[in-house]
C-alpha cells in the first residue's frame, strides 16, 4: 500500500515537472558518455597508437567525474527545492492527519529513489546507443574507418553512472528534507512569503549598469585586439573583466527596467505595469543567478561550437608516405638492410631518402668558425604585400618574415622520389630555378595567394645569387609524421643542397611507401599493423602515417568529447536555474496574482502577463550570452586552433550559425515548457476562494 502510494506520487511529480525529469535523463547520458570513454571502440583503437596520451586522458576522468557530480548535485538540489516547496501544503495535510515526520521523510526519500531508478532505466539505453553513434561518427568524420567494429559496454562507467547519480539525488533530497523536518505542521500550511532583500538605490544601480557595459566592452575590445599576440595572462585578464562586467551589468539592470516601466506607464493598458514590476523585482532580487546563467550559456555555446570545430579544422589528411625512419637515431645501412629484407620487400612499393636541411644564416653571438649563408626572399614578400588585404595575407607575410632567417631546403631528387611514389609528375628545374614547398594541410590558407604570386616568377637571393621561383607550388607531405611540418621551404637541385646543407647536422630521413595492392587487400589499418609487427623487433626508430593520424585523432576525440560534455552540463544547469528561480519567485508572490484577479484581471490575462515576463526574463540572459559568444568563440578559435587551420579563417561563421540556431530552438522549447508550467500555477488561483 505504502509502496503504491510512493509510485503514484512519483508519477505525478514527473508529470508535473517533466522538464526537470528530462534534464536528469540528459545528465545520465552525459555521465555515461564521459565515463565510458576509455572503453569506446575509437579509444581502444587509439590505445594501440597513442597509449601514453590516452592513459593521461583517462587519468583526468576521475577529476571530471567529481566535477560532474557537483554539477548534477547543484541541478538536483535546485529542482527538488522547488518541487518540495510546491508540495508544502500537501506535506502539512499529511502531518495534520497523523503521519509521523519520520514516515514523511521516508516517503520523500523513497519517491526520490524510485524516480532516480526510472531516470536510469530510460537514460542508460539512450547512453549506450549514443556512445556507439558518437564513436562511429567521430572516426568517419576524421576519415579513419575502424575495421572490425563491435558493440561495447563500459561496465565500470555504467556502475559509476548509477552509483553517482543515485547518491547525488539522495544526498540533495536528504539535506532539503532535514531542513523541512525542523518545521512545524502549521508552517507547511501557511503560505510562504517572499524574502525581503536589500536593493541598491537608483543612483548606484545606474552606476553599476554603466560600469558593467564598460567592462564588457573592454573585454570585447581586448579579445579582438590581442588575437595576434595571445598570451596566457591576457586570456585570464579578459575572463576576469568579462565575468565582472556580466555580474555588474545584471546588478544594475533592475532599475533600468523600472525606469522604462515608469516612462511607459501613462501610455500603457492592461497589465503592463504589473508585468513590468514583476520582471523588475525578479531581476533586482536574482541578478546573481541571472549573471551565472548567462555565463553558463556563454560557455555552453562556445564549447559546442569549439567541439564541432575541432574535427572540421583537422579535415582529412592526405597520405603520401606510410613510414618514415629517423635519420638521427638510425644508420643508413641499418635502414636499407631492414626495408630490403625478404620479410618486407614484397610489401613495399618504394623507399628513398628524404633530405631536409636548414640553411645557417648569420646571427648575433655566433662562433667565429660557423659557416653561414646570406638568404633573402624580399621580392616574394614584396609581391605578396601587393595582394588584396586579408587576414590570410597578413598571416603569410608574418610567416615569410619569420622563416627567412633560417630557411629550409629540400633535395630535388628526394622530392621527385616522393612524387614518383604517389604517381605525380616530377619537377624539372632549369638552371637558376628553385621551387617553393608549403605543407598542404596546416598552411593551406595561404596557398591561393602564393599560387597567384608565383605566376610572376619572383626571385630569391642566396649568397648574392638570384634564383627564380618555379611557377608551381608543391604541397605533397614530405614525411609520415604529421608532427613534422614545414610551413615554407625551397626545393633545390642536389648540388646546391649539398653545398648549403651539412649532412652531419641534417642526416636524411628515409621514407617507405607500401604496395598499393597490399593496402587495398588488407585495408590501411591492418596493412600498417602487419608491417609494424615486422619492424618492431628491428629496433629502428620510425613513425607511421597511421600512428601520426592516431595522435591527431586522439586530440580531436578527447577535445570534442570533453567540450561537448561540458557544454551539455552548462546548458542544462543554466536553464534549470533560470526556470526554477522564476517559478519559485512566482509561487512566493502568487498572492499578488490572486489580488490582481480579484480586481478584475482574467486568468487568461494573468497567464499572458507571466508568459511575457518569462520571455523577457530569459531574453535578457540570452542576449548578453549571445553578444559575448561572438567575441568569445572568435577568441577561443584563435587561441586553441592552429593558425593554419582553414576553419580559423573560413568556416567559423556557418558553424557558429548552426550552433546558434540549435541553441535558439532549445531555448524556445524550454521557454515554452516553463510558460506552460507557469500557466498551470496561475490557473490554480481559481481554486482559492
Amino acid at each position: 500500500m505504502f509502496f503504491d502510494f510512493i509510485k503514484r506520487n512519483s508519477r505525478r511529480t514527473r508529470k508535473e515537472n517533466g522538464i526537470y525529469f528530462a534534464s536528469l535523463v540528459v545528465s545520465v547520458v552525459a555521465f555515461y558518455v564521459i565515463l565510458s570513454l576509455g572503453d569506446q571502440n575509437v579509444m581502444k583503437y587509439l590505445k594501440t597508437l597513442e597509449s601514453d596520451a590516452v592513459a593521461k586522458l583517462l587519468l583526468m576522468i576521475p577529476m571530471l567525474y567529481m566535477v560532474s557530480l557537483f554539477f548534477v548535485f547543484f541541478l538536483v538540489y535546485c529542482a527538488n527545492k522547488y518541487q518540495l516547496q510546491r508540495r508544502r501544503h500537501e506535506f502539512g495535510i499529511y502531518l495534520m492527519m497523523g503521519m509521523k515526520g519520520s514516515k514523511l521523510f521516508t516517503m520523500i526519500m523513497a519517491e526520490t529513489l524510485w524516480s532516480g531508478l526510472i531516470t536510469l532505466f530510460i537514460g542508460i539505453p539512450i547512453s549506450l546507443f549514443l556512445t556507439e553513434l558518437i564513436s562511429l561518427a567521430t572516426s568517419r568524420l576524421i576519415g579513419m574507418d575502424i575495421i572490425g567494429y563491435e558493440f561495447s559496454i563500459s561496465w565500470l562507467g555504467l556502475g559509476l553512472t548509477m552509483f553517482g547519480f543515485i547518491v547525488v539525488q539522495i544526498l540533495a533530497v536528504f539535506i532539503l528534507s532535514l531542513k523541512m523536518m525542523k518545521e512545524e505542521p502549521v508552517d507547511f500550511l501557511n503560505e510562504q512569503k517572499e524574502k525581503v532583500q536589500k536593493v541598491l538605490s537608483t543612483k548606484w544601480s545606474f552606476v553599476n549598469l554603466f560600469i558593467g557595459v564598460l567592462l564588457l566592452c573592454l573585454a570585447y575590445v581586448l579579445s579582438v585586439s590581442s588575437l595576434d599576440r595571445v598570451i596566457f595572462m591576457m586570456t585570464e585578464l579578459i575572463l576576469l573583466i568579462g565575468i565582472a562586467g556580466t555580474f555588474t551589468l545584471f546588478r544594475g539592470l533592475g532599475n533600468l527596467i523600472g525606469k522604462w516601466v515608469k516612462d511607459k506607464s501613462n501610455l500603457s493598458t492592461g497589465l503592463f505595469v504589473f508585468t513590468g514590476r514583476q520582471l523588475q523585482e525578479n531581476v533586482l532580487h536574482q541578478w546573481g543567478s541571472l549573471a551565472i546563467s548567462s555565463l553558463l550559456m556563454l560557455m555552453a555555446m562556445i564549447f559546442f561550437t569549439y567541439g564541432i570545430s575541432m574535427p572540421l579544422a583537422q579535415g582529412k589528411e592526405s597520405r603520401s608516405v606510410d613510414f618514415t625512419f629517423e635519420g638521427y637515431e638510425n644508420s643508413e645501412r641499418d635502414i636499407i638492410s631492414v626495408v630490403s629484407s625478404d620479410k618486407l620487400s614484397s610489401y613495399i612499393k618504394d623507399y628513398y631518402p628524404m633530405k631536409i636541411g636548414i640553411v645557417s644564416t648569420p646571427y648575433e653571438g655566433m662562433p667565429k668558425d660557423t659557416v653561414t649563408h646570406d638568404f633573402s626572399w624580399a621580392e616574394l614578400e614584396e609581391l605578396t604585400s601587393r595582394e588584396k588585404d586579408s587576414e590570410d595575407k597578413e598571416y603569410l607575410l608574418r610567416d615569410l618574415s619569420s622563416y627567412k632567417d633560417s630557411p629550409y631546403l629540400i633535395s630535388l631528387s628526394s622530392y621527385n622520389s616522393l612524387l614518383k611514389s604517389i604517381n605525380k609528375t616530377p619537377i624539372l628545374l632549369e638552371d637558376g630555378e628553385v621551387a617553393l614547398y608549403s605543407d598542404e594541410d596546416r598552411f593551406s590558407y595561404t596557398h591561393n595567394i602564393l599560387r597567384r604570386v608565383l605566376k610572376s616568377n619572383p626571385t630569391v637571393s642566396i649568397d648574392g645569387q638570384q634564383y627564380e621561383l618555379f611557377s608551381t607550388l608543391y604541397t605533397s607531405n614530405i614525411v609520415a609524421d604529421r608532427a613534422i611540418t614545414l610551413a615554407y621551404a625551397l626545393i633545390v637541385p642536389d648540388d646546391m643542397y649539398n653545398d648549403l646543407v651539412d649532412d652531419q647536422e641534417n642526416p636524411p630521413r628515409w621514407n617507405m611507401v607500401l604496395d598499393s595492392n597490399f593496402v587495398q587487400e588488407k585495408g590501411l589499418m591492418q596493412a600498417t599493423h602487419e608491417i609494424d609487427k615486422l619492424l618492431s623487433p628491428t629496433g629502428l626508430k620510425y613513425e607511421s602515417y597511421l600512428a601520426s593520424m592516431g595522435r591527431q585523432l586522439f586530440y580531436i576525440v578527447a577535445g570534442s568529447y570533453i567540450t561537448f560534455y561540458l557544454g551539455v552540463m552548462f546548458l542544462i544547469i543554466s536553464n534549470t536555474v533560470l526556470g526554477l528561480k522564476f517559478l519559485m519567485q512566482q509561487r512566493s508572490t502568487r498572492h499578488r496574482y490572486y489580488t490582481v484577479s480579484i480586481l478584475g484581471a482574467s486568468i487568461k490575462s494573468l497567464c499572458s502577463s507571466a508568459r511575457t515576463q518569462i520571455w523577457w526574463y530569459f531574453g535578457l540572459v540570452m542576449s548578453v550570452a549571445l553578444i559575448s559568444s561572438i567575441f568569445g568563440f572568435r577568441y577561443m578559435v584563435k587561441v586553441l586552433l592552429p593558425s593554419g587551420s582553414s576553419l580559423a579563417n573560413s568556416t567559423t561563421g556557418w558553424i557558429a550559425a548552426i550552433v546558434l540556431a540549435a541553441f535558439m530552438i532549445f531555448e524556445i522549447c524550454y521557454i515554452w515548457t516553463i510558460q506552460r508550467k507557469s500557466d498551470e500555477e496561475i490557473k490554480k488561483l481559481k481554486e482559492i476562494d
